[in-house]
């Protein structure tokens, strides 16, 4: 048995037959995947595939109590940076962090919640992105008004909760707006 394994022309044998079903195999493998590309695989990438909605929809009825309330002060208060010190009080503890400065600085207007004109505040309006009993994230709409030269704008707003029970108070924790990255068409020509 040991001249048949030893032997130099069996060794190659069985190196070219286990050479060629690993190939057979990798050919196997890959056709029998599904083609990734866009163009060929409508169900998986397809313009006409939908993603069944995973999160619900919240309405403003479920928002708590003096939400609504703290998140319109806020915008005019400290976007629009007509009453910062009342700003300052709608501002929850971790956005008066990320902006390292005291309620004199505060008071200065220069603040990490970024600005837009109060006075061309049309219309205000928002969707719940997510809801929590202490933390809240909504998408708000600022339409300006007709003739205005300001553009709409789109912001994120996160609201949560400090204290707890009767003490229990909603204050401004993120503002920012709303940034997209345009995807580029396809380009056709092969």
């Amino acid at each position: 048995m040991r001249r048949i394994v030893g032997n130099p022309w069996v060794l190659r044998a069985f190196s070219a037959v286990s050479a060629m079903l690993l190939v057979i195999g990798i050919v196997a493998f890959v056709q029998s995947r599904p083609n990734p590309s866009p163009r060929t695989n409508t169900t998986t990438y397809g313009r006409d595939f939908e993603l069944p909605v995973t999160t619900p929809k919240y309405t403003a009825a479920d928002l708590p109590k003096n939400v609504r309330r703290v998140a319109g002060e806020f915008i005019l208060a400290a976007a629009g940076r007509e009453d910062l010190e009342k700003a300052w009080t709608l501002t929850h503890p971790e956005l008066r962090v990320q902006c390292g400065c005291s309620y004199k600085h505060w008071l200065t207007g220069d603040i990490p919640v970024q600005y837009y004109p109060p006075n061309d505040i049309d219309t205000a309006s928002f969707d719940i992105d997510e809801l929590t009993p202490n933390e809240i994230f909504l998408r708000v709409l600022l339409v300006p008004k007709k003739g205005s030269k300001v553009k709409p704008q789109v912001f994120d707003m996160g609201v949560k909760a400090s204290g707890s029970g009767e003490q229990k108070a909603w204050r401004v924790n993120y503002w920012a707006p709303r940034s997209s990255i345009p995807v580029p068409a396809a380009i056709d020509g092969g």
